[in-house]
Order: C-alpha cells, then sequence, then structure tokens
C-alpha cells in the first residue's frame, strides 16, 4: 500500500511564513527552523517532469508539501505530502501534472529549533524512461473501447472528445460479462496530457503482478486503457502511475482524474489519497457513512497496566442516550483503536450510533483499544500476556464505572487482521471472559515462532478442546497479496489471508464451534472493514426485544 503524508493547506497558510525563495535544483539547501514557521521555495517544471530528492531532519515535526504554484490547478492546491517527523531522512518528490511553477512548504509545529537538509533534482520524462520498456498484456476486451476504436478507425470527427465528456466524473467503465453473472468486467482509463510511456494501474492484487496490470494505448488518441474481470460486487482502492518506474511509484502514482470517489476524505489523513472503485453490490456503506441522528460518546483516556508495565492510549464509547443506571449493557473490545474511533479511516462510533438508533443493534459500551507494541502484543509472542493484562486489570476497571453484562456471550473481542489473530488467542486463553470474537480479514496465516507451517492457530485450535465461543469471521477475496510475496519454491507451502481464513473457519467448524463466515470482493484495508463492520455487529449484538 502506497503510504505518504498529507498536509492541511489551511495549516499551512496559518503558519507564520518567511520570504519564499526560489529552488535550485542540484544544490544543497541547509536551514535552522523553529516550530510554528513555514519555509517556501518556488520553482517550475514542465509537466511529467519528476522533482524528488533526499530530506534530512533533526527538529520539531515538520510537514512537507509540494503545492501547485499559479493556477495550473487551483493556486495552493496540494499535490504531494510527506511527513517527516521529529528526525527524519528520507526521499520526497512529485510528479507535475502541467506545465508552471510550484512550491515547496515546511510546516514546522510546537516550539522546538532544528535544521534541514533538502536537495532536490528534476528529471524530464525522456531521461527517467530511457531504457524502461513494457509490453501490455491484453486478456480482456472491453465492448465500449472497441467501440472507440471502430470510430477512430473510421476517422469519425469528434469520437474520442465524445468518449472523454461521456465518462467524466464517473470513474472507471464497468461492463458485464456475457453469458454470467458472477463477474464484471472494469475498464480504467487515463487521458494522456504529457510525454507518457506507460500506465500502470495500482490495485491490490497488482502489488506483485504489475506486469499484469500496465495500459494499453489506443493508436492515434490520448485513451490509454486496462481492462480487468473482477468479481460484481467489487470495492477496493487503487492508483494510477503514468510512467511508472520502479522505485517511483511514491512519486508517481496519483488519483484517477476521472473518479471523485477517493479514500480517506480526511484533509489531515496520514496517508495520501486513493482513489475508490464501488461496484453495484458492494458492502453497504451507509451505516459509517450516514450523519447520526443521535450520537453517542467517545471519551479518550489512558490504560495502565502493571502486568505488562506499560500504557496504552483507548476511547470508551457509549452509546446515545446511555445512563450509568442503564440495565447491563455488552461489552466490545477492538483493537487498533485508533483506525477504528477515527471519523475519516473506520469511523465506528458513527456506525454503532446508527444501527443503535435504528435498532438493529443492542446499546454496547466499546472500548477502542491501541497497542504499545503492535507487532509483539497483536502475535503469537505477546497475546497471552496483552490478554491477561486485558481480563484481569482492563476488565475490572471498565466493570467499576459501567453497567456491563455478566455472561460471557455478551463480552466481544475483536479486530482487523493481526487483531483478529490476537481475539482468537485471548478468547481461546479467556473463554469465559469473551465468549464472542469478531474477525476482519485475519492474519490467520502468520507462524508461530518456531513452526513451519502457516496459519498456527489453526493448529492451536485442532489440539484443543473447544471452548464455548462463537465467532463472527469476514474476509475479502482480493486479500491473497502476502503468501504470493514468496520465492516460488516456498510460494506452495503458505496460505494468502484468505485461503488461512477459510482454513481456520474450517477447523472451528470440525470442532463443534458456532462460526458465522462470510466474503466479500474486497481487499485488506480499511476501506473494507469500515463497510462490513456493521454486518457483524448486526450478527453478535442482535437487538433483544
Amino acid at each position: 500500500m502506497k503510504v505518504t503524508f498529507v498536509v492541511p493547506i489551511l495549516l499551512l497558510l496559518a503558519l507564520p511564513a518567511r520570504a519564499q525563495q526560489v529552488l535550485s535544483f542540484g544544490s544543497a539547501i541547509t536551514r535552522d527552523i523553529t516550530g510554528g514557521e513555514t519555509h517556501s521555495y518556488t520553482f517550475t517544471a514542465a509537466a511529467g517532469d519528476m522533482v524528488s530528492g533526499p530530506v534530512e531532519l533533526v527538529g520539531p515535526e515538520t510537514r512537507l508539501a509540494f503545492l501547485d504554484g499559479a493556477n495550473n490547478l487551483v493556486a495552493g492546491a496540494r499535490i504531494r505530502s510527506f511527513y517527516l517527523g521529529g528526525t527524519a531522512g528520507r526521499r520526497v518528490g512529485f510528479v507535475a501534472p502541467t506545465s508552471g511553477s510550484y512550491q515547496l512548504r515546511l510546516a514546522a509545529a510546537g516550539s522546538q529549533r532544528g535544521t534541514y537538509t533538502l536537495q532536490l533534482d528534476k528529471v524530464d520524462v525522456a531521461a527517467r524512461l530511457r531504457g524502461v520498456v513494457v509490453t501490455p498484456r491484453e486478456v480482456n476486451a472491453s465492448e465500449r473501447i472497441q467501440r472507440l476504436a471502430g470510430d477512430v478507425a473510421a476517422r469519425r470527427n469528434g469520437a474520442v472528445d465524445e468518449f472523454w465528456r461521456e465518462v467524466a466524473g464517473k470513474g472507471p467503465l464497468i461492463e458485464f460479462v456475457n453469458g454470467q453473472d458472477q463477474d464484471q468486467l472494469v475498464t480504467f482509463l487515463w487521458r494522456e496530457t504529457f510525454a507518457t510511456h506507460n500506465v500502470l494501474v495500482g490495485w491490490p492484487m497488482a502489488v506483485l503482478r504489475g506486469d499484469d496490470y500496465y495500459m494499453s494505448r489506443l493508436p492515434n488518441t490520448d485513451v490509454w486503457y486496462k481492462t480487468i474481470q473482477i468479481r460484481r460486487g467489487s470495492k477496493f482502492s487503487y492508483w494510477l502511475a503514468p510512467n511508472y518506474r520502479s522505485g517511483d511509484f511514491l512519486y508517481t502514482a496519483r488519483l484517477d482524474p476521472l473518479n471523485p470517489a477517493v479514500f480517506p476524505d480526511d484533509p489531515e489523513a496520514t496517508a495520501d489519497l486513493n482513489s475508490v472503485l464501488d461496484t453495484p453490490g458492494s458492502p453497504d456503506a451507509q451505516w459509517h457513512s450516514r450523519t447520526p441522528v443521535k450520537r453517542g460518546k467517545v471519551e479518550q483516556s489512558k490504560f495502565k497496566s502493571d502486568l505488562m508495565k506499560n500504557e496504552r492510549d483507548m476511547w470508551i464509547y457509549t452509546p446515545p442516550g446511555y445512563s450509568p443506571a442503564a440495565r447491563p449493557l455488552p461489552l466490545l473490545v477492538l483493537f487498533d483503536g485508533s483506525s477504528y474511533v477515527s471519523a475519516w479511516w473506520n469511523n465506528a462510533p458513527a456506525t454503532l450510533d446508527n444501527l443503535i438508533n435504528d435498532g438493529r443493534i443492542q446499546p454496547v459500551v466499546v472500548c477502542f483499544l491501541d497497542s504499545n507494541n503492535r507487532a509483539v502484543e497483536l502475535n503469537y509472542a505477546g497475546a497471552d500476556a496483552y490478554g491477561d493484562a486485558i481480563v484481569r486489570e482492563l476488565i475490572p476497571k471498565l466493570r467499576s464505572t459501567y453497567p456491563l453484562s455478566t455472561t460471557p456471550r455478551d463480552f466481544i473481542i475483536g479486530g482487523s487482521s493481526a487483531g483478529a489473530l490476537a481475539a482468537s488467542l485471548i478468547a481461546l486463553r479467556h473463554p469465559t471472559a469473551f465468549g464472542s470474537v469478531l474477525s476482519q480479514s485475519g492474519a490467520f496465516r502468520l507462524k508461530a515462532s518456531g513452526s513451519n507451517e502457516p496459519n498456527t492457530i489453526a493448529q492451536r485450535f485442532a489440539a484443543t478442546a473447544p471452548v464455548a465461543v462463537r465467532f463472527y469471521m469476514e474476509t475479502g477475496i482480493y486479500e491473497n497479496v502476502p503468501s504470493a510475496a514468496l520465492p516460488l519454491h516456498e510460494l506452495a507451502l503458505d496460505e494468502g489471508i484468505t485461503a488461512s481464513n477459510r482454513h481456520f473457519r474450517d477447523v472451528l467448524v470440525a470442532k463443534g464451534y458456532d462460526v458465522t463466515y462470510r466474503e466479500t470482493a474486497t481487499a485488506h484495508e480499511v476501506l473494507h472493514w469500515r463497510s462490513t463492520l456493521a454486518d457483524a455487529l448486526m450478527k453478535l449484538l442482535k437487538r433483544v426485544e
């Protein structure tokens, strides 16, 4: 997944700024910077030029942004941005979408003093793509593109302009596959606005098979296209990278200009935006996207563990109309709490509010819990100790504050990816504390230390007497990328996310567990989990009249 950082433009404009300086390509700049300052540099670039280079920073947390400089797009609009932290050494860069002037801005936060060094270079398309040759593969054919090709061959005036007017603002073309109702054809499009040698479509399954997803150019036109066959109801993020060269996607990847749907839609998001393909029949997004009529309350605090000798952030959600005198309520503990609670990512509080307001689930208390060390606590090495701290320290603390049920089935533990793995391990160890598991794309393919086989958790459950825990498991069909990263001689010995979820499901069913399992045409990403969370909640927290 492509990760860069977004600079809020209003924040940049509000900070004190020094006079703009002209950036000299190829020359190193070393300057002191103090929290609250903004340093600004101007430069020009031709359409398609890549501007990039290293930045070293010691000092205040700083955000660096490349901005449009003079009405090429929208003056002051962000094109690409990066978070430098307080001590950083990294490369930054972008590709100029049009010819004109641009700005580089560094905005420092806090009050600390520091120093940065940067050196940027500018490389045109011809120089950067020298020696780069790709051969697009056309496996599927779009009827609309074939019709356009016929119009171009017949020299029908205005056919290409008419085509671009037809698709403007609609994103990829979606067409049905003749003779079957399971799949659909999706055609990604790029309109050439500068010298273009190739265009790569980046979507979840393209991460390790990029050669299969290069666009073709319709001869004698500015139309680039790539048609793939996918399941109906697909929903996933993607990006387009014109003039892609290995190692440069961080700068070349960009939003689809034809598609207004992006994720996340937060001007202060810490990750760069991706375009969103959302086809008819995809998971229902209404629960997280609707504005709740009545809202619950979310309060942030800390969970300090004496057993683990550390602390972490947590957020406690109480439902609309909550009263401490309320009847005992279920408890839901979700790992990776900051992601679930964020309005721009999972937006789980809105999902909960809407479901409760509509009478679809019981009122519930939710603990959104972050990890102190995610790689350890949400894996085999640390899940036992983490679970012990939750059961022996956190739950008593919550019981002393909120009216909670005493029935294990009403206590749900869950999360996505590694969070689902940890939740399953903790429930197996503490079935009298947690009687339900909510698993979103569980990272069950992971091996415990010393194991030679994937899906250690399936082996652990198979070898253990069943406990009174029910499971809601869901995963996407575009989640097999991790295993595909392995060399060929190990590929057959591993499992992807989708396969490992099916494997674990089968073990649970064979052992007699109560399991609800669902697959959707989605990928291993928050865009997927925020849309499917509601179904899990409606199953596990079904309203009791």
